[in-house]
């Protein structure tokens, strides 16, 4: 019964809008139950009153043999520690003592030992322990008590035994209402990682799909990810009566860059065509590397017309490159899908396709730029 003057802060998340009676659903009509269930009447309240003078005149020499006893067990002398804290487990002792033998077990006694079984809980004394310590007070008080009076003591140490069962199945309820209360924060703290856990997980599968669908190198879309948004844009061009453009492109020369100075000029040359890509697409284009030199732009809500436009702010980027020593250029076909019709994703690349050959035979004649004007597929 190492009771401590006041509970150490942040003890739990129970509602503290709410007093411990109220946690415990202990009602006047409650407490009055108990009282009676453990056989706690106006007698036995009557018998521990009259050994309240005697018991108060000899509270020191009692308190002294509690805490003797209290301090032989090393589990307990750890928890006093040192004087100041045995000196208000004495004064807390004295008041719990007083208390018991004034007889009035009313809902102001009854939140008292409440709050002792809370601060128990909360500083870590196991119950075995508290349950030893309370046998250890009857044990020293037996003998007041039956001295108390020249009377049967029978009577009065029925009451004592009574009385302290009444309190120590109140400090029982508080240590139940601890665990129900770490409980409940454990189920809380485990929804909330779970919770983020799920999160991460999503998030990282969102990730894994993004890097799925990324080229390696360029950080374009790669193939997968080119047949996934041409078949929805197709779609969409469909349902919607918009026109939609596919561009092709493919690196002049690119072969010859290997060759000569090898895959890390080539792979420079092709970072540098994505990053011309990036600048000249819009917001809602889409560019992919589809594998070695060849890379596709779907130019949604976009005709031929609109898309040679694009070719013009791709022709402004890149110009014509010098690649360690090699002059690269660009072939491009285009393919429109008629706004409104049925067109295939098969059809549509073969007619881009196409396209960027027939460009390609052009630059390999003029050493140019080889770009064709395309044709609509669906018309």
């Amino acid at each position: 019964m190492q009771d401590l003057a006041a509970a150490p802060s942040g003890g739990g998340i129970g509602d503290i809008q709410q007093s411990l009676a109220q946690q415990l659903r202990l009602t006047d009509f409650e407490r009055l139950r108990r009282r009676e269930l453990f056989g706690l009447g106006a007698d036995e309240a009557a018998e521990l009153r009259s050994c309240h003078a005697y018991i108060h005149a000899n509270l020191d020499e009692i308190v002294d043999a509690f805490y003797a006893a209290q301090s032989a067990i090393p589990e307990i002398a750890k928890i006093i520690g040192d004087s100041d804290t045995m000196r208000r487990l004495r004064e807390t002792m004295h008041a719990y003592i007083f208390d018991l033998f004034k007889g009035a077990f009313d809902a102001a006694y009854c939140d008292s030992r409440l709050r002792i079984g809370i601060v128990h809980s909360r500083i870590g004394v196991p119950i075995k322990l508290y349950v030893a310590s309370v046998e250890t007070l009857v044990e020293i008080l037996r003998p007041y008590v039956a001295a108390a009076l020249d009377t049967d003591p029978e009577p009065r140490l029925a009451a004592l035994r009574k009385a302290m069962l009444f309190d120590l199945h109140l400090v029982m309820e508080t240590y139940l209402l601890a665990v129900s209360i770490e409980v409940e924060a454990a189920k809380y703290n485990l929804q909330r990682y779970a919770d983020s856990l799920e999160k991460v997980i999503e998030e990282r599968t969102r990730q894994l799909h993004e890097q799925s669908r990324r080229d390696a190198l360029t950080h374009l879309g790669n193939y997968r990810a080119f047949h996934e948004d041409l078949r929805r844009e197709l779609a969409r061009s469909e349902r919607e009566h918009l026109p939609l453009t596919l561009v092709f492109l493919d690196l002049n020369r690119f072969k010859l860059l290997n060759d000569t100075h090898g895959h890390q000029a080539g792979d420079t040359a092709l970072c540098e065509v994505a990053a011309c890509l990036n600048r000249a697409c819009r917001a809602s284009d889409l560019s992919y590397r589809l594998g070695g030199d060849e890379f596709c732009i779907i130019l949604p809500s976009t005709d031929l017309a609109e898309g040679r436009m694009f070719l013009d702010r791709l022709s402004a980027c890149w110009k014509r490159r010098d690649a360690a020593g090699v002059d690269l250029t660009v072939s491009v076909g285009l393919a429109q899908a008629q706004p409104g019709a049925s067109v295939q994703p098969d059809a549509l690349i073969r007619v881009a396709d196409k396209s960027m050959y027939r460009a390609k035979a052009r630059a390999r004649l003029t050493g140019e730029h080889g770009i064709d004007t395309g044709d609509v597929v669906g018309a």
